[in-house]
């Protein structure tokens, strides 16, 4: 399926589609049923100079547009969940780092990053503190040229395969938001480090998920990345990418799902207009079709506002995530109930796209966090407007 968005560079997403061809889609099914790490499809993308495509091309990335990335991405989302989350938590490794790192820190790591010769995690998301920030309770103290940390991470995705970290900490819990800074962990060098089990889950199996604990875990002043109390600008700069990728797997999601109810019916002989008693069939997939086809086109829309606007348009990302991985669920659960009593046979794989859809709706800021944005937004437009007027 050809791109028809002029920003979407089509010799990237062939070069996508045949990892995906080779690589990723042969293996997503045992991907899933084994709870593998996809570390095939990882190194072909990689390897096929497809590593972090938002990096520039100087650090080793393909410096591509957002909306190339997101197209990309869905594909990969569409083939195998697993391989999507653990690719896409590689960007939102890098981006921080090339956002506010040192230039040691770019250059000894991006590069990494993008050829694949390292893993990236980045580590937020608290027991006790989820989408509040300002609740965050890993504590990195100073202690002359080195920051004791203390504290503990949950979901973490490739927590315990990363050779880096992008870590986010407070060195003042009294400072909330205040108080939030960034560092770099190598973790070959991390005492008081540990990574739990991997986490046994619903869908995206593949894709490794644990607990990261830091139990009085010293790290160099050098470590961190801007000043202290610097992190939640960096924070919210990251999660705008962070979205883009839950929204373009949203719509892989879909995508995938709708594409194996299609093969399903073909084999059948279902999709032909001459089978009277399968067009409730053929309908049910033109509307699907068509939804996707909306979601894609506002993927492509903000993706492109992204690129284009000099603050991030925060509200519109919100709005972009919430619809999409929403969708993703909802087309997922449709599909499966399209097929019948087959909607659950592993070996067709629209349950399996239903599976790794609904995380997508909870990571990257819940939906209900999403429409929290939405509404603030509308009600400061709104307050705006009247005063102008």
């Amino acid at each position: 399926m050809k791109s028809q968005w002029a920003s979407v560079d089509p010799d990237v997403v062939d070069a996508v589609d045949r990892v995906i061809e080779r690589t990723i889609e042969p293996q997503a099914a045992a991907v899933d049923i084994a709870a593998e790490f996809p570390t095939a499809g990882l190194a072909d993308l990689a390897e096929s100079g497809l590593g972090v495509m938002l990096a520039p091309k100087s650090l080793g990335g393909a410096e591509t547009s957002t909306a190339t990335y997101a197209e990309a991405l869905s594909r990969i989302a569409a083939a195998c969940g697993s391989t999507s989350t653990v690719y896409m938590t590689q960007m939102h490794c890098a981006h921080p780092i090339q956002l506010q790192g040192s230039p040691e820190q770019i250059q000894t790591w991006v590069p990494r990053l993008c050829d694949g010769s390292a893993v990236g995690s980045i580590a937020l998301t608290e027991p006790g503190a989820g989408s509040d920030v300002g609740a965050m309770r890993t504590v990195a103290r100073r202690e002359g040229d080195e920051y004791v940390v203390n504290g503990e991470k949950t979901f973490i995705s490739n927590g315990d395969r990363a050779d880096v970290i992008v870590l986010f900490a407070t060195v003042d819990p009294s400072r909330g938001k205040g108080g939030v800074t960034a560092f770099l962990l190598e973790t070959a060098r991390l005492a008081g480090f540990e990574a739990g089990a991997p986490m046994k889950k619903l869908g995206q199996k593949g894709a490794s998920t644990v607990a990261l604990s830091f139990q009085d875990c010293r790290i160099p002043v050098a470590a961190r990345m801007g000043a202290e109390g610097e992190g939640y600008a960096l924070l919210l700069r990251s999660v705008t990418r962070s979205r883009i990728s839950a929204a373009a797997q949203g719509v892989g999601f879909a995508q995938g799902a709708f594409d194996s109810v299609v093969a399903w019916a073909m084999e059948r002989d279902l999709l032909s207009s001459k089978v009277a008693e399968a067009q409730d069939l053929q309908f049910d997939l033109a509307r699907l079709r068509g939804e996707i086809t909306a979601a894609r086109a506002m993927l492509m829309s903000v993706s492109d506002q992204v690129d284009q606007s000099a603050d991030e348009p925060v509200a519109e990302v919100s709005l972009l995530k919430m619809h999409c991985t929403t969708l993703g669920t909802r087309v997922a659960a449709s599909c499966v109930e399209l097929l019948g009593p087959d909607g659950d046979r592993v070996s067709v794989g629209a349950e399996r796209r239903l599976r790794d859809a609904k995380i997508a709706e909870i990571y990257d800021g819940t939906n209900q966090v999403q429409s929290m944005l939405v509404a603030r937004d509308t009600r400061l437009t709104a307050a705006r407007e009247t005063a102008a007027g």
